[in-house]
């Protein structure tokens, strides 16, 4: 009777400490994402945070946590919390990339009156997209508040970024031919202005006087969706 009480007591030791193990294992990242997953869906959205932290020292690389906090972050106006995970996601390419999270992180900068910071980032959210016309709306609107900035409309006042999307020349070139009519007049000077000066600034040599079928605006897609920004010039 010892022996078989002993035998159970091993067994059901065993049973324990297997699923102690079991416990500590399934406490991973994704364990951490979905308690704040879980905190969210019953309206602690700010509580969530913290697991989606957990997750991150776990593994920085998972992805879905970031976005979470950073969201979060921004919607409660910890702006500079928000900023530093959206600055992540524009220093990891090619999965992402400027073109990420552009709308959150140019809105964190303005709240942070980083102001010339977000002028640059408009300016290559254009470059990205190789012409982005609510972008410089949203550009030309920002430096009528702050009349200091509007050299920032100038390719002069960005030439790393001018080097850097040097091969957008001829999508900008295009793009500038939506402002021209069927008879290649000007129906809007300013916004033709803007791109035609980005690519003779990227190509002096580009030729400007051909005729293209005038492009469809391009919008910018959903904010963080990750984008190919190659466009197909024939």
């Amino acid at each position: 009777m010892k022996k078989f009480l002993s035998t159970i007591f091993c067994v059901c030791l065993l049973c324990a400490t297997g699923v102690s193990v079991f416990a500590k294992t399934i406490k991973d990242e994704q364990y951490y994402y979905n308690l704040g997953q879980d905190y969210e869906r019953k309206n602690n959205r700010l509580g969530a945070t913290e697991p989606y932290s957990k997750a991150l020292e776990i593994n920085p690389e998972f992805d879905k946590a970031r976005i979470a906090r950073a969201q979060i972050n921004y919607f409660y106006g910890k702006y500079d919390k928000a900023l530093e995970d959206f600055n992540y996601f524009y220093n990891k390419t090619p999965q992402f990339g400027p073109g990420a999270f552009f709308e959150n992180r140019i809105d964190c900068k303005k709240k942070l009156n980083m102001n010339s910071e977000a002028m640059d980032d408009m300016y290559e959210v254009i470059l990205v997209y190789g012409g982005q016309a609510k972008v410089l709306k949203d550009m030309f609107d920002f430096a009528q508040q702050h009349p200091e900035l509007k050299s920032k409309l100038e390719p002069s006042a960005h030439p790393d970024l001018i080097a850097k999307y040097k091969d957008k020349a001829k999508s900008l070139r295009d793009y500038a031919q939506m402002y021209k009519d069927k008879d290649g007049n000007i129906t809007n000077e300013e916004y033709y202005n803007f791109f035609i000066n980005i690519a003779k600034t990227m190509d002096p040599d580009i030729i400007l006087d051909v005729e293209y079928p005038a492009a469809a605006p391009r919008t910018a897609p959903d904010n963080g969706q990750v984008i190919d920004t190659q466009l197909e010039i024939k």
